[in-house]
């Protein structure tokens, strides 16, 4: 019998979860890239799915009756996801794909992870970014409801590892720095998740321009209802992860999408550690983020 695999294991120096074996990064490294791809990456429970739903809606000209035919999961992929039971590691679906459209891509790699050809060919990638006190508590919540990810019983716990960077994918902090160093790169375009909650029409058209598919005025306002969170929370097709990933009777997949949530759980000394962290990693980068609205 198959040994359980673990929670997860280190991949070149990172942290990755089981559900993203060696082998599966190894071929995700060499895998060929398209020029026309679409990517959308982000640091776990970063506003992922938002990204994910708003780039399917923008590809599909605004045609909402197309998206929700079709699971999020087989839209948008989730490219390290290795091989499950019965279905194949994810990068072998995304391989054999038609070359009539474009590809649409999720991933949480971190920029040295990134495939080969990805840094050559320059693909459209989305980066989507929140604010890593929110970050961590969304995290957090998630590790003790997945079954591939290592889980710590008490936020306490798991924030000294999310501090040190010793958690799934990573250093929030290298994660982020990482693509925001390139977001003047003409192929990357670097979002913050707040902004979405402040500005969602503007962040939508802008995502529309980037990806050169700009919508028509009433295509964008449907675009913005459907994306919202309540609205992906509702959507069954991107709402679907079954008892294969997720305990169901421990939590949901989509919480609250709160700016500000962290305040109910960070204690004052918690607060002054990651704020002092934070001060350091950030200074002269010009990356900033807002923690409350």
């Amino acid at each position: 019998m198959a040994k359980t695999p673990p929670p997860d294991h280190f991949y070149k120096g990172t942290r990755m979860p089981a559900l993203a074996p060696a082998s599966t990064l190894d071929a995700v490294g060499v895998m060929e890239v398209r020029d026309d791809d679409i990517w959308v990456v982000s640091y776990p429970k970063a506003g992922t799915t938002w990204g994910q739903e708003v780039t399917s809606v923008i590809m599909e000209g605004g045609d909402l009756a197309k998206v929700k035919s079709k699971r999020l999961s087989e839209r948008v992929p989730y490219l390290e996801l290795g091989p499950l039971g019965q279905q194949s590691a994810s990068y072998k679906r995304i391989d054999a794909m038609s070359y009539d459209v474009p590809r649409l891509i999720r991933t949480h790699l971190p920029y040295e992870l990134m495939p080969q050809q990805w840094h050559t060919k320059k693909p459209k990638t989305l980066y989507v970014a929140r604010n890593p006190k929110d970050t961590a508590v969304s995290c957090w919540h998630f590790t003790k409801i997945n079954h591939f990810f290592g889980t710590r019983e008490t936020f306490a716990d798991f924030l000294k590892k999310f501090v040190e960077g010793d958690v799934a994918y990573g250093s929030w902090f290298d994660h982020n720095l990482a693509f925001w160093e390139h977001r003047h790169d003409p192929n990357i375009l670097f979002v913050k998740y707040e902004d979405v909650k402040t500005d969602h029409r503007r962040m939508v058209k802008r995502i529309a321009e980037f990806y050169d598919r700009p919508l028509p005025v009433e295509m964008i306002d449907a675009c913005v209802e459907h994306c919202t969170l309540d609205g992906t929370k509702d959507n069954r097709m991107s709402n679907h992860l079954g008892a294969l990933y997720i305990s169901q009777e421990k939590g949901t997949f989509h919480r609250k999408g709160e700016v500000g949530d962290w305040m109910s759980y960070f204690t004052i000394a918690q607060n002054d550690v990651l704020d002092s962290l934070y001060e350091e990693k950030m200074m002269g980068t010009g990356l900033t983020f807002d923690f409350e609205l």
